[in-house]
């Protein structure tokens, strides 16, 4: 099974976990600009990577093994220097961005490690940024957050405006359809994470716009509307991916916090990789945890079941590398992870994990 890089997950999911631990840092929130608004040049084709006109003496590629083997003999001419993502601690990133000569573009080239350390170095040197995504399992490339690890904990420490992102369909498409289609779940999540939204805004007056929760529901319909063209990583699926990726960033930019779409489904996750020490397909345990705390919430769980299943998004833990026993200890352990990590109220808070409710809630799973 392939699993994506652990910096992916981790520097991806805004809730900032400590890598070894699983602890979280309380986000503060977004100081939204209207500059952070504004998209960079979305570009869609089957060849933008032979397109790409960079000078070899000024340009830096940030990427990693896999998707440069797949890049570089497409380009048409190689870049003087290239950076292998090792490790998203600050203090080696300063490191390697200190060994590098002057540069006035840096291209990322990957998923979203890839995308993080691009936008590092574009922000710490202030050049231009081109992204080019190899895979769409997650949102680092529509995202101008630059993340990354201090003493452990990942931070967000400024921004960054890419200048173009490109959709290339034929590197997108030789990933792993499976990591593909998981992207989906960071859009779907908004399902339970706006019914735990809602909670906390009736429980402790959590800040609530209700019209910004009104068309995230909008987006969760465009995204059940294109499932089937998602499940077939067609063209149309890996644009209509990227779109709604930005709608629901731009939704989260506005209400200045990532609450609609981060909630219990996230937090099952956490605590998920916290008991185990394993690590996941992001996309596909957010599902499994979706469908659990769909359940929990009475929200529709027969209906999520069928989108997961047009989606093509796995989410049975044998699937996804999760024993029966230990999702029982995951569910159990949940309220006081959440407490212990102080992490804003859900459906979580409201409910005691007896023996019997786990049943109820595993019903089905394998």
């Amino acid at each position: 099974m392939y699993v994506s890089p652990p910096g992916l997950f981790r520097l991806r999911d805004r809730m900032r976990r400590t890598p070894a631990s699983g602890s979280f840092c309380c986000p503060a929130p977004i100081c939204y600009t209207s500059a952070m608004r504004e998209h960079p040049e979305l570009r869609f084709g089957a060849d933008l990577i032979e397109g790409l006109d960079i000078n070899p003496s000024t340009t830096v590629i940030a990427t990693m093994e896999l998707p440069w083997k797949l890049v570089a003999p497409r380009l048409r001419c190689r870049p003087d220097h290239i950076v292998f993502v090792q490790d998203m601690e600050r203090s080696h990133l300063d490191e390697t961005e200190g060994k590098l000569p002057d540069f006035g573009v840096v291209v990322g080239v990957g998923g979203g490690s890839c995308m993080d350390f691009a936008k590092y170095l574009a922000w710490k040197r202030g050049s231009r940024l081109i992204l080019v995504p190899s895979i769409v399992s997650v949102d680092a490339c529509v995202t101008h957050l630059v993340a990354v690890r201090e003493d452990g904990r990942v931070r967000n420490i400024g921004h960054a405006q890419a200048e173009s992102l490109l959709i290339d369909f034929t590197l997108i498409s030789a990933a792993p359809a499976r990591l593909n289609r998981a992207g989906a779940a960071d859009i779907l999540s908004i399902h339970t994470a706006s019914f735990d939204w809602l909670l906390g805004h009736q429980k402790h007056a959590e800040k609530y716009d209700a019209s910004i929760a009104r068309r995230c529901s909008n987006v969760v319909n465009e995204l059940e509307d294109c499932a089937a063209e998602i499940q077939a990583v067609s063209h149309t699926g890996i644009r209509r991916l990227v779109e709604l990726f930005e709608t629901e960033n731009d939704l989260c930019l506005e209400l200045g916090n990532y609450r609609p779409e981060e909630g219990s489904e996230h937090f099952f996750a956490y605590n998920t990789e916290h008991v185990t020490g394993k690590h996941f397909i992001h996309g596909e345990l957010v599902s499994l945890g979706m469908l659990l705390m769909a359940r929990l919430q009475k929200n529709k769980p027969d209906w999520l079941k069928v989108l997961l299943d047009t989606l093509g998004v796995l989410y049975q833990p044998s699937d996804i590398g999760l024993e029966m026993a230990e999702l029982r200890h995951i569910l159990m352990s949940l309220p006081d992870y959440c407490r212990a990590e102080n992490l804003p109220h859900t459906i979580i808070d409201e409910t005691d994990f007896s023996p019997t409710l786990v049943d109820a809630l595993t019903a089905g799973l394998r």
